[in-house]
């Protein structure tokens, strides 16, 4: 096996200075570099992209903001949960070119919080971490095994069931602990894949409602239209806006974009 040295020698002299730069940096921490990376710019940027994926968030979530608060929610929603999204992104943006460490969060947690509070943070900052990153990737994937059920009926005898759906998203779950297994090497270019997949579709999708669309509605429908479809059918109970008030239903709209962003 090549020695760390040997290693170095092969590498371009401005790549071992930043790599000895990083390094350095990191020891100030009291952290040792153990992370390789295999990653690009562009590798790096398309795991974000691909987490975030706007079509999923939508589509999963478009029936769910169409009963809570409708188009105007919907729309303004939008661009307050995005205003609020950044500024948490800049926020990071700053801490993570501070402490540019592997560990994330939680080491972020155990630097910044008070010396007697550092490990209970960090562990709490952990944990969140881990349970954010079961719930997203139960919520995705079950989203996925209800898309892929839905299409299975076009021009076919097939009928979803939960037990199908329940069976279709075990096997995703599968799936998706496979692919990982396969390494970073692998991952990056399937990354790379999803900024392409992404990018077209959304683009593709956008422009055939445009295109095809029968009615188009006004800008005052798509901002100003609320719509409450709370009320359990039939049941002559009254809606959300109702019962608790208009602001309760639109922050419960807003949860859509929340998921998505």
């Amino acid at each position: 096996m090549p020695s760390p040295e040997s290693l170095q020698a092969a590498l371009p002299s401005k790549e071992v200075g930043v790599e000895a730069h990083d390094e350095e940096e990191l020891a100030n921490f009291g952290y040792k570099q153990e992370l390789k990376r295999d990653w690009g710019l562009m590798h790096n940027f398309g795991i974000s992209f691909s987490i975030i994926s706007v079509i999923t968030g939508i589509t999963t979530l478009f029936s769910y903001g169409l009963n809570t608060g409708g188009p105007a929610v919907m729309s303004v929603g939008w661009i307050v949960v995005s205003f609020f999204t950044f500024s948490v992104a800049l926020g990071m943006a700053e801490i993570v070119s501070a402490i540019p460490t592997s560990g994330g969060p939680y080491f972020w947690a155990a630097m910044l919080a008070p010396p007697k509070h550092s490990a209970l943070s960090s562990w709490l900052t952990g944990w969140f971490n881990l349970l954010g990153q079961v719930a997203v990737t139960t919520g995705i994937t079950f989203g996925c095994a209800g898309l892929i059920s839905t299409v299975a009926t076009v021009k076919s005898s097939y009928e979803p069931t939960a037990a199908k759906t329940v069976g279709i998203y075990a096997a995703l779950l599968v799936s998706h602990g496979v692919v990982n297994t396969f390494g970073v090497k692998v991952l990056r270019y399937l990354n790379n894949t999803s900024i392409l997949l992404h990018s077209v579709g959304v683009t593709a999708i956008a422009i055939a409602v445009l295109a095809k669309a029968p009615t188009h509605q006004p800008a005052s429908a798509v901002f100003k239209k609320f719509h409450d479809g709370t009320a359990v059918a039939d049941s002559g109970e009254p809606g959300w806006s109702i019962r608790a008030s208009p602001a309760y239903v639109a922050c419960c709209g807003a949860l859509m974009s929340n998921y998505t962003l």
